[in-house]
């Protein structure tokens, strides 16, 4: 995880603990002086307001539209006519910022969602 890729409110794991990216956590993050900082694998558990495609095996968030999460290929995936293109996204802040992007809404999850195994 680079310290370019995340933003104020993202969930990382700090000391394998999952938090919520607050000022003072962002500035040891760019700073490059604190190594605890990982990022935290997606999961089902993550994703549970969105609502699952069984015919294309993809979740859906109803703000987002066109796109798509398909989660075993690690891709958010845009169908829309003859385009389709997609985006990584194998991580939770990556979600976040996607959502974000594309709305200009955050993406509100709750740490009690994040599952390690």
């Amino acid at each position: 995880m680079f310290a370019n890729e995340v933003r104020l409110g993202n969930i990382v794991l700090e000391s394998g603990k999952p938090v919520m990216l607050d000022a003072p956590r962002l500035i040891a993050l760019l700073s490059g002086n604190d190594t605890s900082f990982a990022p935290v694998p997606l999961s089902l558990a993550w994703i549970a307001g969105a609502s699952y495609n069984e015919l294309e095996n993809e979740y859906m968030f109803p703000e987002l539209s066109q796109w798509a999460l398909d989660l075993e290929y690690k891709e958010i995936v845009f169908n829309g006519g003859f385009i389709a293109t997609s985006a990584p996204v194998a991580y939770v802040h990556q979600l976040q910022n996607f959502f974000f992007a594309m709305t200009g809404q955050e993406l509100e999850l709750p740490l009690e969602h994040i599952q390690q195994g």
